[in-house]
């Protein structure tokens, strides 16, 4: 009998630890979701993360996103990783445009974060660059 009770404390124990949530994303605003392609010309966005463990670090992407992209002539995509640290951040990011080798089109931005705990959470949002 006093088995049985260890076993149940034991997984009781066990049962109850505490998950870890993954990181939120609070926020991602483009400054701009439409872009003239010009020289100079750049891309901005705002963010605001948060998680109850410690945030570790956050990524950023764009991929271009429409048909007839130039993937094998002149590819745009960019990716950079942002160390962050506690648990919450909130910043503002600029990434300069290629010109003139930007195509017209839609584009993506993914922003994935990560927490101290390796945990990830990701959002992608849309901008389009005209002429």
């Amino acid at each position: 009998m006093r088995k049985i009770f260890f076993l149940a404390t034991v997984l009781i124990i066990f049962s109850c630890q505490v998950q870890n949530e993954p990181p939120v994303i609070n926020s991602i605003n483009l400054t701009s979701s439409n872009i003239q392609k010009v020289e100079g010309a750049f891309l901005e966005f705002n963010y605001d993360f948060s998680d109850d463990s410690g945030l570790n670090q956050f990524r950023a992407s764009v991929l271009d996103n429409f048909e007839d992209a130039r993937l094998q002539s002149a590819p745009w995509n960019w990716q950079q990783d942002y160390d962050l640290s506690g648990t919450s951040s909130l910043d503002t990011i600029q990434v300069i445009l290629p010109y003139p080798d930007l195509e017209i089109g839609r584009y993506e931005l993914t922003i994935t974060v990560q927490d101290i705990e390796e945990a990830e959470t990701f959002k992608k949002t849309l901008f389009y660059i005209y002429e």
